[in-house]
């Protein structure tokens, strides 16, 4: 069990890990899903969400498959020795009475996972590459989302308009890649999820100026939307943009917001899961990311 003052750390872990890779010139909400499909449970075959899926996505290891240490004895094996586990977050609720009123205070807690190349002692059942058709599964992405906003093609400049609810982007032939295109759709897609007829997102129903932090604060909420889009799309892999002028713009932004707030970045990843959940029609519990 964590001690408070671990807890309190797992925000700082977790912040650090980010700058951590934006300094060295990787976006880590734009991961590399490999060709096994997103990070799971090698137990339970869930899929991780949320921030989880960010940090556990973005590993070196061949096979996206993780388990604790229980589930590696509990299938007759055991972690080799001197492997590192990785934290896996999750929130807990405590409920207390108050004046005869029952109050609930989610509190963010964490375990540990291991991923499969550390077990030995099981015959571990290696996955086959992950299929999909990403052409389709986009289109099927987008026709199910529930109360769409008005969908324009034309121009050269994507963009959502919250006071139209209107999204806006190049024609699909104007694109090298028509993945790309999915995923600037899916961008100004996980913007719109913010009006107050959706998800009602504070920092999508105001103007804000280019730079400021409600823009960062937004912009990363759909960008880290969009990651999670492309990758039940099975697109990632071909709409990664690691520019050093895009990566440049979220480390100087970032930098400060973070130093202000650590919990923003845990913040937007929740925030993203519940803009991608509501576009996939696939709303669920919330506060979870487990």
């Amino acid at each position: 069990m964590n001690t408070t003052s671990e807890k309190k750390e797992m925000y700082a872990i977790i912040n650090n890990m980010i700058m951590d890779k934006l300094q060295r010139g990787k976006a880590p909400w734009r991961q590399t899903w490999n060709d096994f499909g997103p990070a799971r449970n090698y137990v339970n075959k869930k899929t991780y969400r949320g921030i989880n899926a960010l940090l556990l996505n973005n590993l070196d290891f061949e096979y996206p498959l993780y388990l604790t240490f229980l589930q590696a004895k509990e299938l007759g094996g055991h972690i080799k020795k001197g492997s590192k586990s990785i934290e896996v977050i999750y929130w807990k609720t405590l409920e207390f009475e108050d004046e005869n009123k029952i109050k609930k205070i989610p509190f963010l807690r964490y375990y540990n996972v291991f991923n499969i190349e550390c077990v030995e002692g099981v015959n571990i059942k290696l996955p086959t590459k992950y299929v999909n058709d990403p052409i389709e599964q986009a289109e099927m992405i987008i026709s199910d989302m529930p109360s769409k906003p008005i969908i324009e093609h034309g121009g050269d400049q994507p963009y959502y308009n919250w006071k139209e609810d209107k999204v806006r982007v190049p024609h699909r032939d104007n694109f090298i890649l028509s993945d790309e295109y999915y995923a600037t759709l899916f961008h100004e897609l996980a913007h719109s999820t913010g009006h107050d007829r959706r998800l009602n997102r504070e920092t999508c129903m105001k103007p804000a100026v280019y730079g400021s932090r409600d823009y960062c604060k937004e912009e990363l909420v759909a960008e880290i939307a969009t990651c999670f889009l492309c990758g039940e799309a099975g697109i990632a892999n071909s709409t990664i943009d690691n520019s050093s002028a895009y990566i440049r713009f979220w480390v100087e932004r970032l930098t400060h917001i973070l130093k202000e707030d650590n919990k923003a970045f845990v913040r937007a990843s929740a925030l993203a899961q519940k803009a991608a959940d509501f576009i996939r029609n696939s709303i669920e519990e919330p506060a979870r990311q487990d």
